[in-house]
């Protein structure tokens, strides 16, 4: 029987370089099925920085605390490289997170098999990691979490084998990769502990060679002098100012200590527990978590006990970390936490496999059946996830509202501010590497714009209100009018455009101090309508008034029934300009997008004024009717 065993072990070998390199190759083509492929457009929590990323890389710039030098700069030559094999940026910047995506699937079998799993067992387990939610998306997005888990992963190796043989070199080498893993990601001392058990007994020689070990680890952190390089080199793209030594020691200690938020009742200790639960039950089933934690606690694997402690309190560690991790929401620094979780989950699956193999081989084959069975399953059960972060075009809607912007009639220039995040960044990267609005200067929230509104036109997306409100405006800029320039797209103005007041022959009066001064109905395509108005107040002292622009398909309506889609707002200018703020003589341009039902035949566009009376009624103001123009042709 021992002989059958052994004959059944030995036809499922396999080469433990040959498992190392296959994993690399499945992880690399796994990850290329997801690659995003533009600019970002995801405000998934995953996707939080990529678009800065997408934007920093091929300028050689510097990106968020902590800064993360090294990946930045290797990131920048990767991208610029393969822009110079005609690879768009974005796409650049994705490519390079699946390298070192695959790069750290690969060490963490090598890590397996360090720790005397065998190759077979190592590459599924470590397949299965590769397919966990978390993991999968890093490295289909440009994140710094992939190179995080790389260099985690070749530190670990080096602490296993230097805790086994206690041999000089693998001593040196880390120091060496710890101080650069300890300098990108902050994050690894959860697994100094563990590097500290498996030291322990070689301690002697660590104080023998302290000298070295100190300057081999400070390698790592001086790879920080690259972000005031890049600052006093007139870099284009810097994150904060590492150009001044308050900026610089900034990024170099900044360590997100105000993320970690304890909660203070039980009620909210219950409902932190189980949404972080179920958020790590998005890469694996519990299941699989459970027995991964179960291989790290039995005895009778190939690792040693302080191998398996040191693992089993690591996971432990980052497990509570992930229950205090909070920003009052789900976070990319809480997403980034369980990835340690998921792959101390994989090692304990493998240790739990080999010893099934070497206590009964054959119950050990009919376990990695078993594994090759789950990773079908966890790429069909997670790739619509990762698909719906990586495949997210909303970004180019954005774009779309700003190349809506039409050159200034009078000749002034033009700026275009959108709030720090996922807007400003889809614009400027669409202006710098697609050619897009060439003529409009793109700013974000941190300018000075009382010096800009003097010599420019200002305009702002209408969403950005909601966060910068008109009242924040005035705080800047003094008294100010707004008025739409396009669809979703306002102009902030310091003095308002005033005009003699139009005679009647010239102008609908409205009957409530308002008059209709023009008005235009176009389609924009074949199945929507823009309708541009433009309104003038012809007195002071006005009341608020909302807008009616209603869809018809005979005019007058007889009915609801005859109203076939509407464009209400409770004010002028996307309900950001009250009426009761506009001077006598101002003229206020508003644009109003009309969906067209399928089918239908509409005859007008009816556009008007109504106000709330206190009975909870609406008194409506007269009615301009545009005939609807012929279709064009789709």
């Amino acid at each position: 029987m021992q002989a059958i065993q052994k004959t059944w072990a030995r036809d499922w070998q396999m080469n433990g370089r040959t498992a190392v390199l296959l994993v690399a190759l499945i992880s690399f083509l796994l990850f290329l099925t997801t690659l995003q492929l533009h600019i970002n457009g995801s405000s998934h929590p995953y996707a939080t920085d990529v678009g800065e990323i997408q934007n920093a890389l091929p300028r050689w710039g510097t990106i968020h605390y902590n800064g993360y030098p090294l990946y930045t700069f290797i990131g920048s030559l990767f991208v610029t490289v393969l822009r110079g094999l005609g690879v768009a940026p974005a796409l650049g910047a994705s490519l390079y997170s699946a390298v070192w995506g695959a790069i750290s699937v690969a060490l963490l079998a090598q890590l397996m098999l360090v720790l005397g799993v065998q190759p077979l067992v190592a590459a599924v387990a470590s397949l299965m990691f590769a397919l966990a939610t978390s993991i999968w998306v890093d490295a289909s997005v440009a994140e710094v979490h992939t190179m995080s888990m790389a260099l985690t992963f070749i530190t670990l190796c080096f602490a296993v084998r230097f805790g086994r043989n206690g041999q000089k070199s693998d001593l040196y080498w880390l120091a060496f990769w710890g101080g650069m893993v300890l300098a990108h990601q902050r994050a690894f001392a959860l697994f100094l502990p563990a590097v500290l058990l498996w030291a322990f007994p070689h301690w002697r020689l660590v104080v023998r060679h302290l000298l070295p070990v100190l300057a081999l680890g400070f390698i790592g952190p001086l790879t920080y002098l690259y972000l005031p390089l890049r600052a006093w080199m007139g870099a284009d793209w810097t994150y904060s100012s590492p150009g001044t030594w308050q900026g610089f020691w900034a990024l170099v200690f900044y360590t997100r200590s105000d993320l970690v938020i304890v909660p203070d009742t039980a009620v909210l200790w219950l409902e932190r527990i189980r949404g972080i639960l179920a958020l790590l039950s998005d890469d694996w089933p519990w299941l699989l978590t459970a027995l991964g934690a179960v291989g790290l606690l039995l005895p009778g694997s190939p690792a040693r006990w302080q191998e398996r402690w040191g693992l089993l309190f690591t996971w432990a560690l980052h497990l509570p970390i992930s229950f205090i991790v909070w920003e009052g929401r789900v976070s990319d620094a809480l997403l980034a936490v369980k990835l340690p979780i998921v792959a101390m989950a994989a090692i304990g699956l493998a240790l739990l496999a080999e010893r099934v193999w070497h206590k009964r081989p054959s119950l050990g084959k009919l376990v990695v059946v078993g594994g090759l069975g789950l990773l079908v399953w966890l790429f069909f059960a997670n790739r619509p996830d990762v698909l719906a972060v990586t495949r997210d075009r909303s970004a180019f809607d954005t774009i779309a509202l700003a190349q809506r912007i039409q050159p200034a009639a009078d000749g002034r220039a033009q700026t275009l501010m959108a709030l720090w995040g996922h807007d400003y960044w889809a614009l400027t990267y669409a202006q710098a590497y697609d050619g897009q609005f060439p003529d409009l200067t793109l700013v974000h929230h941190d300018n000075d714009f009382a010096a800009i509104a003097q010599n420019s036109h200002l305009f702002t997306l209408s969403k950005t209100f909601y966060q910068r409100s008109p009242d924040w405006w005035a705080t800047l800029l003094g008294p100010i009018s707004l008025t739409s320039a396009a669809p979703d797209i306002v102009e902030i103005q310091t003095r308002p455009q005033i005009a003699p007041i139009a005679p009647a022959a010239d102008a609908l009066a409205l009957g409530n101090g308002i008059a209709i001064h023009q008005a235009d109905l176009a389609w924009l395509s074949a199945d929507q309508l823009l309708l541009t108005v433009t309104w003038q107040a012809q007195q002071a002292g006005l009341a608020d008034y909302s807008v009616a622009v209603h869809l018809v398909a005979q005019d007058p309506p007889a009915g609801p029934q005859d109203i076939l889609a509407q464009a209400d707002s409770t004010h002028p200018v996307n309900g950001w300009y009250p009426t009761s703020r506009w001077q006598p003589g101002e003229l206020v341009t508003d644009h109003f997008l009309l969906s067209v039902p399928g089918g239908s035949a509409p005859q007008a566009v009816r556009v008007g004024m109504y106000q709330s009376l206190p009975d909870g009624s609406f008194q409506n103001t007269a009615w301009l009717s545009l005939a609807v123009p012929e279709r064009p042709l789709p």
